[in-house]
């Protein structure tokens, strides 16, 4: 019987082809603006924890100052904070560790031609050396002009300039400059091994989770050991990486390294992939949520249409709905007749408004592409495609539902008296 519902519903619809199609229109905008919104988000989330996941893995935390990432409960605002790095990089469960310090040291550079000496404060930055190796992903790729390298194991009096500071120094590789530290005493003189090229990706890269370091164009890069000697003690660490032991779990470790921090007065916080992970997919969720819901009142719009065509429909059908029911078909059988037509209605305006969002959604994430360089995901979700479907079907039935339950009640005999 079902079938033959669905057969008479479509008959109906084809009989009637441009007024169906108007109102699947209606139905279609709706739909199409909420798939392309859903599917850019999702989109959105996917491309972001991918770059989330080049740095962080499931072995993979991360220190940062209490309240930069804005977990429940940290509170503060502090841009730096304690280490004691021996501890951490032999802290049970612990790889190996990496730390950004950063402070302003006194720079002075070798006398130019001229005999003139360039001195000042500048940016100075300590790297753990990990992060060149264990890390690269969260620096990005340290461009080194030719004749230049970057820090090997081992070096301690060596520094790498920014493609700026080397320009303000008149420096270049083998160039010795002096930096002073925490105090007058604590003077050292650094060779220079390296430089860093103009449009190097390390040096405009901003670490996030509220760990912001000088852009590395006017900045001093030295070996975090170098960092140790001028300024002894380190309170001014910005973020710090720390990769587990095989078999053991990331949450667990992390807990107890914050915890022996804090307890040492260190403001910190320890985040994993898990918590990246939790507050991007809360906030894109909201976000699309929230996009999505104001599309949807076309979709109301839509379902308005799909009823006025509906009551259109039973008007023009009355004399055969009084027919049908004095051949025995029930009021039962009378709305799930309409409801199935107006249903049909909007599962077709589904299907070309799905096919759209989707078309749509491709166009946005390559125009984002194109104007921020960043390879946006295309996210067809089989889920999200069955979800719309349903739902448009759905809307077609409960905007039938009124007319179909009209129809159901119209009395045989004046149905069949209608001209």
């Amino acid at each position: 019987m079902l079938r033959d519902f669905l057969a008479l519903a479509a008959s109906s619809i084809a009989h009637r082809r441009m007024r169906s199609w108007l109102t699947v229109i209606g139905v279609f905008i709706g739909i199409t603006a909420v798939v392309a919104l859903i599917s850019v988000g999702l989109g959105l989330e996917q491309t972001i924890e991918d770059e989330v996941a080049k740095v962080f893995g499931v072995d993979t935390f991360v220190l940062v100052p209490r309240g930069a990432f804005g977990r429940p409960g940290t509170g503060g605002n502090q841009s730096q904070f304690a280490l004691d790095m021996d501890w951490l990089q032999n802290a049970e469960g612990v790889r190996t560790a990496a730390a950004v310090r950063q402070q302003t040291g006194y720079i002075e550079g070798e006398p130019g031609a001229d005999g003139r000496v360039v001195r000042g404060f500048f940016p100075v930055v300590g790297l753990s050396p990990e992060l060149i190796t264990e890390f690269e992903a969260f620096l990005g790729p340290m461009e080194i002009q030719p004749g230049g390298r970057l820090f090997a194991p081992g070096d301690e009096d060596v520094a790498v300039l920014g493609h700026d500071m080397a320009r303000q120094l008149n420096a270049q590789v083998g160039d010795v400059i002096t930096v002073e530290g925490e105090s007058p005493e604590d003077v050292i003189s650094l060779t220079i091994v390296g430089i860093l090229t103009e449009d190097s990706a390390a040096g405009g890269q901003q670490p996030g989770f509220g760990a912001r370091i000088s852009a590395g164009g006017d900045t001093i890069f030295v070996p975090y050991e170098t960092m140790e000697v001028l300024w002894p003690a380190a309170q001014d660490v910005r973020v710090t990486l720390v990769k587990i032991e095989p078999g053991w779990n990331v949450d667990t470790v992390a807990d107890r390294v914050q915890a022996h921090l804090r307890a040492e007065g260190s403001e910190v916080s320890a985040v994993t992939y898990t918590d990246i992970s939790d507050a991007i997919g809360t906030v894109t969720s909201t976000v699309s949520a929230f996009l999505a819901g104001i599309a949807g009142i076309s979709l109301l719009v839509g379902g308005v249409g799909v009823m006025n065509t509906m009551f259109t429909s039973v008007l023009e059908r009355t004399r055969d709905i009084g027919i049908m029911k004095a051949v025995g078909a029930s009021n039962g059988n009378i709305m799930l007749l309409f409801i199935m037509e107006s249903g049909l209605i909007g599962l077709v305006g589904g299907v070309v408004g799905t096919v759209l969002g989707l078309g749509l959604s491709a166009v946005t994430s390559a125009a984002i592409s194109r104007v921020f360089e960043v390879n946006v995901a295309v996210v067809a979700s089989p889920v999200l495609i069955v979800v719309t479907l349903a739902l448009s079907f759905a809307l077609g039935a409960f905007a039938g539902l009124w007319p179909a339950r009209r129809a159901a009640r119209l009395p045989v005999v004046e149905a069949l008296r209608y001209e």
